[in-house]
């Protein structure tokens, strides 16, 4: 072969290789685009990875939350077992936002004055006082309404947010707490449930609206016209209901308004178990 040919046969294999190259080139690009496309489309890993699930934002807000405790989160607890209870339809998704639901109105309720600190201070003109212990009773009786509370025992109370205001340094002392328990009953919205005035008894709700709403209650769930129509006070209690602590005292007096008002009879002479009617 001479020096010629050779150069021309060295020339075809170059060529070769180099349409292969472009080609491969050409095949690759495509790919590569498409690569690109889908890494802007779908969202960074770090991204995803940071944004906590719905239950964790749930949890850590109440978590974080300095307003809320652990009656409140039994309570949250409480009212998810009674939608259960009353053959509510309700989505997961609804149990995650009754819980936000509840840490909501506990913020709600929150006065503008809360981290006032002369609101720490009992005022010493009767104007004021008076003025002074209206805007505590309400927020107390809002307190325990939403925390489904029928007695509050003051020691416990003023050693808890936001009786106890650890933002400001400021809490209310026995002596306060006392007197705006005075002031509550003195308006009739609740009594001292002992001589030391350390227990008192709330009515955010009136004993006549209890004997409507228990029997509400027995109608919804068909307890008025079935075998359970019957119910001790042991029931009541354990009917994991906002009624079902009320004091028994009270729970008696609801019954004999509940009588009066057509809803039960007595299932027994000692009047301690009822029955419903239709």
């Amino acid at each position: 072969m001479s020096v010629k040919q050779k150069k021309k046969k060295t020339k075809a294999k170059t060529k070769k290789k180099t349409t292969q190259k472009e080609q491969t080139v050409q095949e690759e690009q495509p790919l590569q685009q498409q690569e690109l496309q889908e890494e802007k489309t779908q969202p960074a890993k770090s991204t995803l990875e940071s944004k906590p699930p719905r239950e964790a934002t749930v949890t850590i807000s109440l978590i974080e939350n300095p307003v809320t405790t652990e009656d409140k989160i039994y309570n949250a607890l409480l009212r998810i077992e009674q939608l259960i209870q009353s053959d509510v339809a309700i989505s997961r998704e609804d149990l995650f936002d009754l819980g936000e639901d509840v840490e909501r109105q506990l913020l709600e309720i929150l006065p503008e004055w809360i981290n006032k600190p002369w609101m720490y201070v009992t005022p010493e003109h009767q104007k004021q006082l008076d003025s002074w212990c209206a805007d505590w009773s309400n927020f107390i009786m809002e307190y325990a309404r939403i925390n489904i509370k029928h007695i509050i025992h003051i020691e416990e109370e003023r050693a808890k947010y936001p009786f106890n205001n650890k933002q400001i340094k400021k809490r209310l002392d026995r002596k306060q707490f006392q007197t705006i328990g005075d002031y509550i009953v003195a308006q009739e919205m609740g009594i001292w449930w002992d001589k030391k005035k350390i227990r008192l008894r709330l009515y955010w709700r009136t004993l006549d609206e209890w004997a409507d709403i228990i029997y509400e209650w027995s109608l919804k769930t068909g307890r008025a016209a079935g075998p359970e129509r019957v119910m001790t006070l042991l029931d009541i209690q354990e009917a994991g209901q906002p009624w079902s602590t009320i004091p028994v005292e009270d729970l008696k007096r609801i019954f004999e308004i509940m009588k009066e008002k057509g809803y039960i009879e007595w299932a027994d002479k000692k009047k301690t178990a009822i029955a419903f009617i239709i």
